[in-house]
């Protein structure tokens, strides 16, 4: 019953969340202006007469605002290339998005998957307007590209592999204990789930979850690994997408199997390190709650995997971690991961 229990209040914790930072729960405006219907979802992409597809980034869960607030964009898409970048009215300081505006041009002839793979500067002297709008045609682009899976009822074949690596993960350790297998399955976690395909779960992935809904099947690959992290432990695997699953703990379980010395952190330590994660969790939430810095969703480390687009800063703490997991088992899953947090909580347990 308190596993039960615990698992009901997570849910509450991500719907306020999604409204706060989203305005939106599964797909429905529960909090916005007064043009919009407290009884239609919101569109995040809509067609055009010609066929162009528009992504609208006001409503996509992992936007970054500016200086002074929000950045709305809206893609333009047609036969799978961008055709045009357009800024909706903010309220950053007019002279310093003007300067940032001429970036909106950048993305012109590219495809959704090769925004993924450019490397765009900042504006000298516009610097967060800059970074708003380069990170938010990032994220705009990429929910394109997911989506379009459910436009073509066809699923990629990354996404197949995908999902039969997670598959796998969910069910063949309940029966097969081999070591072999075990680091076999990290690998697959790490190269196909992190490195490859970029599915896994962190707030920004649960928080759109929450927001627009789950569109199968681009998704069905998240829907298991959720099942995983909030149904599993409720029939006692506390944890199990944690253990089993995620790509960043894979790899620094691997990292640390690979070397045998271990630095001997007292019990004292161990207590007081997991307290600053837990209350760094708690900030965090509040944060969220408040729709105050929710940008910090995109600085979980497992951005990293996706080191194309990653900030430099993010890959050097990842390689960081899983350099000190060669002698600290799974630092970062211990004493600091904020979606780690939250399925401890689901589980009810430290």
């Amino acid at each position: 019953m308190n596993r039960f229990l615990s698992f009901l209040l997570v849910l509450l914790m991500l719907a306020a969340a999604s409204l706060t930072v989203h305005k939106t729960l599964l797909g429905y405006s529960v909090i916005g202006n007064s043009k919009e219907s407290l009884s239609e979802p919101v569109d995040t992409i809509s067609v055009l007469e010609d066929g162009t597809m528009v992504v609208h980034t006001e409503y996509l869960p992992g936007t970054i605002e500016g200086y002074a607030g929000e950045v709305p964009l809206d893609i333009k898409i047609k036969d799978g290339v961008i055709t045009g970048v357009e800024a909706l009215p903010n309220v950053e300081t007019p002279g310093f998005f003007k300067r940032a505006s001429k970036l909106l041009g950048e993305w012109d002839g590219k495809t959704p998957e090769e925004v993924a793979e450019m490397k765009i500067d900042a504006v000298s002297g516009a610097t967060f307007s800059s970074a708003a709008i380069i990170n938010n045609v990032n994220i705009g682009a990429a929910y394109y590209a997911q989506t379009a899976v459910d436009r073509h009822t066809s699923i990629p074949v990354k996404l197949w592999v995908a999902l039969v690596v997670t598959l796998a993960a969910c069910v063949l350790p309940l029966f097969v204990k081999n070591k072999v297998y075990h680091t076999v399955q990290m690998i697959a976690n790490v190269v196909v789930l992190g490195f490859w395909s970029g599915q896994f779960l962190d707030y920004a992935v649960m928080l759109r979850s929450f927001a627009d809904g789950v569109a199968l099947p681009g998704m069905l690959v998240i829907v298991v690994m959720l099942i995983a992290a909030f149904i599993y432990p409720l029939f006692g695997k506390p944890q199990y997408y944690c253990t089993h699953i995620c790509p960043l703990g894979s790899m620094q379980q691997l990292m640390g199997s690979i070397c045998g010395f271990k630095v001997k952190i007292s019990a004292k330590v161990v207590k007081c390190l997991d307290w600053f994660r837990k209350i760094l969790w708690a900030c965090l939430m509040l944060l969220l709650w408040c729709d105050t810095f929710t940008s910090w969703m995109d600085l979980e480390l497992f951005q990293a995997f996706q080191f194309r687009s990653a900030s430099w800063w993010i890959i050097g703490a990842a390689i960081l971690f899983i350099v000190l997991s060669a002698i600290v088992t799974r630092p970062y899953c211990r004493f600091v991961c904020p979606t780690g947090s939250l399925f401890k909580r689901s589980d009810n347990i430290g």
